[in-house]
């Protein structure tokens, strides 16, 4: 059986590995519809220079959830993360090429099971930079522009507003992306300053068609007036992305640094096309 990995190049399983690929995808849909466990505040999501097609739809789903909550406060008025499972689906859509637009929905399950919806947000991704072909190497530049109601365990705002400057470099096996992001409030009680964060990935992809690599996802505090770094969320992932038939997958292990952050946590990322 062929298909090809995420960077586009044709890789040959055999039986044996999709019936592993399959139990593996099995295993984490029971953990993550398991009752016990946390949730995050947001997508853990690095993003690269992945873009619809256009007329092309697309679904990424991001499950986030944490084995504790931080043991500082996260912050007043906002709603605990604990014992929430946070999963966010995101409907994306090609109207040109290089650019989309995407519409996130924001929802969690607490410990009696109940489902809720926290929010939604709009986006709209361009790149001004990019290789030829998603896979090629070289360099990539763009924005992701975002607005909406976000859940009640990140804000307090009716709406808030973000950029994300998406950039990065592949050569060869090796891709390296950062996405440095400005929050910003539009209407709302929450504080007026934005706020800066920024995610960075480096991974490598092995002969087999995975690509293994780290994540950092971390808060810098105020624009105007950073840090310190010690008392911002700050955590890293140890990551693999594999291609299972036409499904992208991400599964990553995380570990918190400092007092403000949850100390283990666990994320997935499903992305698949639903049209051509």
């Amino acid at each position: 059986m062929t298909s090809r990995n995420l960077m586009g190049i044709p890789v040959t399983h055999n039986k044996s590995s999709v019936i592993r690929l399959r139990s593996l995808a099995l295993l984490l849909a029971t953990v993550i519809f398991s009752p016990a466990v946390f949730a995050l505040p947001d997508e853990l999501q690095v993003h690269l220079d992945e873009t619809n097609k256009p007329g092309q739809f697309s679904l990424d789903t991001v499950v986030n959830y944490a084995l504790s909550k931080p043991a500082k406060s996260e912050g007043a008025g906002l709603r605990s993360s604990a014992h929430l499972l946070q999963i966010s689906p995101e409907l994306g859509y090609g109207i040109a090429k290089n650019t989309q637009v995407s519409l996130q929905i924001f929802s969690s399950i607490d410990a009696n099971r109940q489902l809720r919806v926290d929010g939604a947000r709009a986006g709209l991704t361009t790149m001004f930079i990019r290789p030829d072909d998603e896979d090629d190497d070289g360099l990539f530049f763009g924005t992701l522009m975002e607005a909406g109601r976000l859940p009640a365990t990140l804000s307090v705002n009716r709406i808030d507003g973000e950029i994300k400057f998406l950039m990065g470099y592949r050569s060869g096996r090796w891709v390296f992306a950062v996405n440095p992001e400005i929050g910003f409030k539009i209407a709302g009680s929450g504080p007026s300053e934005p706020e800066l964060s920024i995610k960075a990935k480096i991974a490598y992809r092995s002969s087999e068609g995975y690509r293994v690599g780290i994540e950092h996802f971390g808060d810098l505090g105020q624009l105007g007036h950073s840090g310190p770094l010690n008392q911002q969320s700050q955590q890293t992932f140890a990551v693999i992305d594999f291609k299972s038939q036409h499904v992208d997958v991400g599964i990553g292990v995380g570990r918190g640094w400092n007092a403000y952050s949850q100390r283990w946590l666990l994320k997935t990322t499903i992305s698949f096309p639903i049209s051509n």
